[in-house]
């Protein structure tokens, strides 16, 4: 497959195709995830008043995503630096600003899933697509995982300085249902 059919075939976010949601959520969800940008004040009213999650959480979440990428991305590259200078997996500068978009889109989904209260956030097809993509444009996946994980812990401070422990494990749980999405696998699971 070309890398643009797999550009279009990429999709993170599955929690539109979740039969355990009810269906007013998965149409809100699906209808920001279009449009790749977060709930807004009404569809995360809406979302939390059907699966009684805090909006007020959500909301943190939502305010601090932007520092939790920028604080994530300067912990990376303190630990790695080569990666943006030339010969670097994220050089030059419009490749590393492509993963960290991907960064920003990861956690657009795990906050959805959040809102949700679903940890099962990731479409299996489109990842498919996506690890392939990435496979294909060498994209350093270690530093994904990386990055992934500053980012959880991040959010997870966030959240649990607010005193939100429901959304806490909800949030772990969605991490962990992403990495292990993004996680190369072998021929065998991917048959599964």
């Amino acid at each position: 497959m070309e890398i643009s059919q797999l550009a279009k075939a990429a999709k993170v976010c599955g929690l539109s195709n979740r039969d355990s949601l009810p269906e007013a959520v998965r149409a809100v969800v699906a209808k920001a995830d279009t449009s790749k940008r977060f709930l807004n004040t009404e569809e995360l009213e809406e979302i939390c008043k059907y699966c009684k999650t805090s909006e007020h959480a959500i909301g943190l979440l939502i305010a601090e995503s932007n520092q939790v990428i920028d604080k994530a991305r300067q912990q990376l590259l303190a630990q790695q630096p080569q990666l943006i200078l030339p010969g670097g997996k994220l050089h030059p500068e419009p490749r590393a600003e492509a993963c960290w978009r991907d960064c920003q889109q990861f956690l657009r989904v795990i906050i959805y899933g959040v809102a949700c209260d679903c940890t099962e956030v990731t479409d299996a097809a489109g990842m498919r697509a996506l690890r392939q993509l990435y496979k294909e444009m060498e994209v350093p996946i270690p530093a994904m995982m990386y990055i992934l994980a500053q980012m959880r812990t991040l959010t997870t401070q966030v959240l649990e300085a607010s005193g939100h422990l429901r959304e806490t494990t909800c949030l772990d749980k969605a991490f962990d249902n992403l990495i292990k999405a993004l996680l190369p696998t072998t021929p065998r699971q991917e048959d599964k």
